[in-house]
């Protein structure tokens, strides 16, 4: 392949420090760079690129990765903070913030299954996996010991290669890595050592994942080739480009081209097919630290620690020349028949903004008090639309939420504690609070007046190793009985108790044997039980007076010291067993624990059993909450809260502590979570109701679960246009898929004919003089149908030029041929894994063509446009 001398089109200078990443897709461009910020550009004809947003605080240090989804309508960023980002591709509005527990820097992004996924390689050599529509970190892989600043996918998302700064090459399942969870442990199918001298700093693979390349301090770019025999996929090598004189530090493939960029302040062109070097373009005075190719070979983007971004032409393009095609709008539209377009509102939706600090994610901030205490804001107690706060300034604070005006009003300052307050809870169906702290007293408020009513006084006492503490009340917790039962967490390894219904200023009982101090306690929602942990990692559980036994012991329940511990209500899980209570602990060993405990009929002994552990936070658990809907929040040394929802403790939304130092304390109510931070500061944020939980949330079929292929096969074997499946029919079909667990990568590896077989619908051929049963002229009818369903499976649209199609045969979002058309409520027809994502961008059913809300993010197949589609490939299948 020949390619024209390289020439400048337009340089950029926009960032304050090094660009550290640009990526393009169509006529947008993204830039990060050192200086924290992200910059999203457009092209105009004759102009050139302009910038159109920008988030000046994306992270809270440098950027270090940005990369457009492959449909462009979402991008992902991840800086030296460890998080990572998803934003709108065509507003840069915050959507989406992905905040591993004590993750580190990010040095790679890579998306995967069309875009549904987001893989991130960070500095300590882990790789976490992201679902991207529900914001859920699905697994988290210990994959090197060096840090991984390399990732790619390859053989359309079968394979996943990784490299890291110790130059170990590894290949993993990706579809396994997906569904691995959270434990770090997995073997890899193919490891190599020292592949780069001194490490690997980049990697990127072709569209459709044949091909990779790798590069590295060796100076070399190392290309690598996925390989299928006997239904086994491999990667094997394939040749080694040498030219560069320093590291290469990027690389982008565009078919037939790869693009490098290196410390030695170059950037080559190479022919994929000959690995020869076509050109060298000496692109900055400094190193380069990113290239961007055009899918079309039209031109190249380079990305300098000159602090500057500079295209150029590897042809005959220019300024003038337009880089979005012309969209014939209505060529998209009701293509097929009307049936299943819906009702769109005449008003536009509200304008987007640029990413907004008060935005975390899916959480948004809609009130705070920064200086709400003078000192740490220690415990949180919700009631109703109700908070109290314990601080370390020795003062609890009672204030009410007022929802019209999204304010926290505040109501009583209740002053009585010589020493910092570290505890609260409300009673007696809000109307009263008990507060404890240091100075060893606790103190029942009564919540409308602020009026104090009663006064504790911890015993002195000692615990069972015989030292006495300082008498300092660490956790204090109000029982659900009428009257009242108080239960306190003590310095002195002591959990005394009293009843409201006894004015004897003396414990009603003392639960005892704690090695070190008691430092959180907990009530179970119906009083039968009761929970301490202590700094010695011990967690206990109780019953009340008047049996007060103890009925389980275990002392290692957090080998660094249990921080925070609280009950689930019972309504609270579904999957909560009759007679059974979930138990939340966390400790200073950053792990979030979920137990499950069972009593005897008698209730006198307790069956425990851990059900689920997690690494909540990068540093120790202050904090855990139960809210409603089995929501549960935690807050930690790593200044964030964080919200997880059912037994599986799946990551649901994070808010990042306000004010010095951080997240210290959270508590749910409604759809709000409050977080108090170190530095006396007070937040209110809405969390977002929970996504659904389809597991067919993935459009690529390599990643479906039993559920998308359910729904592979209601939409295109058992309910297309002419389909004449009887029920009986249609029920054994089913059974058989679900009996087979059948999934997405089963569907593209296993032999049709044996696929056909298991489904029961393989060729079966009469005997002689013997006519076909009506079972058999059924499923003769719907064979055909599923073979070909399953051969367009399989069928690699990715090397069809866009430009050989018609314009009907587009999506109108990515300008690229169809694959799966599906047609939304506005009744055009999109790309349905551009569509899924187009939803996430605009925050709900938004028409992309028109601008106007729709009622509905429901999609089905366009069977016409889909008949058409195949038939054009047919017919091109040589070019």
């Amino acid at each position: 392949m020949d390619v024209a001398e390289p020439t400048l089109v337009q340089a950029l200078r926009s960032h304050r420090g090094e660009v550290t990443c640009v990526d393009a897709s169509i006529a947008r461009m993204v830039t990060g760079g050192g200086d924290r910020t992200i910059r999203l550009w457009r092209w105009r004809a004759g102009a050139g690129w302009e910038e159109a947003a920008a988030a000046p605080a994306a992270h809270r240090y440098g950027i270090t990765a940005a990369r457009f989804a492959p449909t462009g309508v979402l991008i992902a960023s991840g800086g030296v903070d460890g998080n990572l980002r998803v934003w709108c591709g065509r507003s840069l509005a915050a959507r989406r913030l992905l905040s591993a527990p004590s993750a580190v820097a990010v040095r790679a992004l890579c998306w995967a299954a069309e875009g549904a996924r987001l893989l991130a390689g960070h500095d300590d050599g882990s790789l976490c996996v992201w679902n991207v529509s529900r914001g859920a970190l699905l697994s988290r892989l210990t994959a090197h010991e060096g840090a991984l600043h390399a990732v790619s996918v390859l053989a359309r998302g079968a394979l996943l290669l990784t490299t890291c700064t110790h130059g170990v090459l590894k290949v993993f399942d990706l579809a396994e890595v997906c569904t691995s969870g959270l434990d770090g442990s997995m073997v890899a199918l193919e490891w190599r050592d020292g592949v780069h001298d001194l490490g690997a700093l980049c990697a990127d693979a072709t569209e459709d994942g044949a091909l990779c390349a790798t590069g590295g301090h060796d100076a070399r770019v190392c290309v690598w080739r996925a390989v299928r025999e006997g239904g086994v996929w491999s990667v094997r090598g394939a040749g080694v480009l040498e030219g560069h004189t320093a590291a290469v530090t990027s690389l982008r493939w565009a078919s037939p081209l790869l693009a490098s960029g290196s410390l030695d302040r170059t950037a080559r062109l190479w022919s994929s097919a000959e690995g020869a070097c076509l050109r060298v373009v000496h692109a900055h005075p400094r190193y380069l630290t990113s290239v961007v190719l055009a899918p079309d070979n039209a031109y190249l983007i380079t990305g300098s620690n000159d602090k500057s971004i500079r295209m150029w032409s590897l042809g005959s393009f220019s300024l003038s020349d337009e880089l979005e095609p012309a969209c014939e709008t209505l060529s998209h539209f009701a293509l097929g028949d009307l049936e299943g377009i819906g009702p769109v509102e005449e008003e536009g939706p509200e304008e987007e903004s640029p990413a907004r600090a008060e935005e975390c994610g899916d959480a948004q901030l809609v009130a705070t008090v920064p200086l709400a205490h003078a000192g740490a804001v220690n415990c949180i107690a919700v009631s109703g639309r109700r908070l109290a706060t314990a601080s370390s300034d020795g003062s609890v604070k009672i204030f009410r939420w007022e929802e019209e005006t999204s304010e926290l009003v505040e109501e009583h300052v209740l002053e009585g504690h010589q020493y910092p307050v570290l505890a609260v809870d409300f009673g007696a169906a809000g109307q009263l609070l008990l507060s404890a702290g240091l100075d060893g007293c606790a103190y029942v408020w009564d919540v409308e007046t602020g009026v104090m009513l009663r006064s504790l006084c911890v015993p002195s006492g000692s615990g069972e190793g015989g030292e006495t503490g300082g008498g300092g009340v660490r956790g204090a917790r109000v029982s659900p009985h009428r009257p009242p039962l108080l239960l306190l967490a003590t310095d002195d390894g002591l959990a005394p108790l009293w009843s409201l219904a006894s004015s004897d200023p003396a414990p009603r009982h003392v639960y005892t044997g704690h090695s070190e101090a008691v430092t959180c306690c907990a009530w179970s929602a119906d009083g039968r039980l009761l929970a301490t942990g202590a700094a010695s990692g011990e967690l206990r559980l109780h019953t009340p007076p008047p049996a007060a036994l103890t009925l389980h012991h275990d002392s290692h329940a957090h080998d660094l010291g249990v921080q925070s511990c609280d009950f689930a209500s019972p309504a609270a899980i579904l999957e909560l067993p009759q007679d059974g209570y979930f138990l939340a602990t966390g400790g200073n060993d950053s792990l979030l624990k979920l137990w499950l405990i069972r009593l005897n009929e008698d209730g006198d002994r307790a069956e425990v059993r851990l059900v689920r552990q997690v690494e909540a936070h990068g540093g120790g658990v202050s904090c855990v909450r139960w809210g409603g809907a089995g929501a549960l929040v935690s807050a930690g040394a790593d200044r964030w809260a964080r919200v997880w929802r059912g037994a599986g403790l799946e990551a649901h939304a994070a808010a990042e502590g306000s004010g010095a130092g951080g997240a210290l304390a959270a508590a749910l109510f409604a759809d709000l979570l409050a977080v108090g931070s170190l530095g006396g500061a007070l937040a209110v944020w809405r969390v977002p109701p929970p996504a659904a939980r389809a597991e067919d949330d993935c459009t690529a079929p390599r990643f479906w679960g039993l559920a998308g292929v359910t729904r592979w096969l209601h939409e295109y074997i058992i309910h297309p246009p002419g389909a004449l499946m009887t029920h009986e029919e249609k029920t054994v079909l089913m059974r058989r898929a679900q009996d087979l667990a059948l999934t997405g990568a089963q569907l593209l590896d296993v032999p049709v004919d044996e696929l056909l077989d298991d489904l029961g619908y393989g060729e079966a051929a009469p005997e002689d003089g013997q006519e076909c049963s009506k079972q058999e002229l059924e499923r003769a009818e719907t064979r055909p149908r599923l073979r070909a369903e399953l051969d367009w499976l399989r069928t690699d649209t990715t090397l069809l030029p866009s430009a050989a199609a018609p314009h009907r045969l587009r999506c109108p979002l990515t300008h690229r041929v169809l694959r799966e058309p599906a047609r939304a409520p506005d009744g055009f027809t999109y790309e349905r894994a551009a569509i899924v994502q187009w939803f996430i961008a605009a925050e709900g059913a938004v028409s992309p063509v028109s601008g106007r809300r729709m009622r509905s993010v429901l999609v089905s197949p366009n069977y016409s446009l889909r008949d058409q589609l195949r038939t054009f490939i047919q017919e091109n299948s040589s070019v």
